[in-house]
């Protein structure tokens, strides 16, 4: 077994946080997964049904296939809103924050500061805080031995240059940045069709109006549905707020490796307040979205 950047005890816990991240990401998809068909559900609800009651006088056979589909879409609903229920939100939110604090100390680990700072109770040290992280996880435990921990290298930190390049730098550049654009780009989306769906009811509640058109006023209300669950999707999905906590850690981030920079030389004492500081930043903003998803 590998024993880069110290002792084979960090490869085994960069192996068990694998595992656990591919559980969290499994877990994460089929809520992602879940909400998606939920919405879908609700549209075809809602357009079949319309649809099926103007077309049942000229083509009926198609008017019941429509009121079947609209039927079965709506009774699906419920259903396949359950992979997104509290309790599935729950078990993704621990499954995620296990494989974080698993990451957190195998970074500090390697890093050679912090509480692993003393060379003779390391790896002991290391042991006993993966021993408490994984038995607070309780039965989460069985869901993750379903996976195989990916075969990869420890990330190449040996002390505390090498964990400003490759923690702190890749929680900045590589993930809290790029996040808070992809969620930014997605609110913009979902406010983009809120708008467009507002516009068509306009345009349908007009034409109603001004040619008594009484086919077109039928699909007024479903358009303000398929609005209020693309708003609904966007607001349970939380894009906004991620936006606005990945930005608010990018820029604590920012301030910690500006300050690092700074230092000229660095002392042991910077370099153990460097990790504390970035491992707490990273900590307080992992704990705030879980507490916000798990709240509703």
């Amino acid at each position: 077994m590998s024993t880069v950047g110290g002792t084979a005890v960090a490869e085994h816990v960069w192996r068990a946080q694998s595992a656990w991240s591919q559980a969290a990401n499994r877990s994460r998809a089929a809520i992602g997964r879940a909400r998606a068909a939920t919405l879908g559900c609700s549209v075809a609800a809602g357009v079949f049904g319309v649809a099926a009651s103007q077309l049942m006088g000229p083509l009926p056979g198609l008017g019941r296939a429509l009121s079947f589909l609209a039927l079965l879409a709506a009774g699906a609903a419920p259903l396949v809103a359950r992979g997104a229920a509290p309790d599935r939100v729950q078990q993704w939110t621990r499954l995620r924050s296990v494989s974080e604090e698993l990451k957190s100390q195998t970074y500090v680990y390697l890093a050679k500061v912090a509480h692993y700072r003393d060379p003779a109770d390391r790896d002991a040290e290391l042991l006993r805080r993966t021993e408490a992280v994984l038995g607070e996880a309780g039965r989460l435990t069985s869901v993750v031995e379903e996976f195989t921990p990916v075969d990869r290298p420890l990330p190449p930190v040996t002390d505390a240059a090498g964990y400003v390049g490759a923690r702190l730098r890749g929680q900045l550049d590589g993930y809290y940045r790029p996040k808070g654009a992809e969620m930014a780009r997605r609110a913009r989306r979902v406010d983009r069709w809120g708008v467009a769906l507002a516009a068509l009811s306009v345009m349908l509640g007009a034409a109603a109006g001004a040619f008594a058109a009484e086919q077109a006023a039928a699909w007024i209300p479903v358009v303000a549905t398929v609005s209020a669950s693309v708003v609904s999707h966007g607001a349970s999905a939380r894009y906004v707020t991620l936006q606005l906590e990945y930005g608010r850690t990018a820029g604590e981030l920012d301030r910690i490796l500006r300050w690092w920079q700074r230092l000229a030389p660095a002392t042991d004492t910077d370099a153990d307040r460097l990790a504390e500081r970035t491992e707490h930043v990273v900590s307080v903003q992992n704990e705030g979205w879980m507490a916000r998803w798990t709240a509703d």
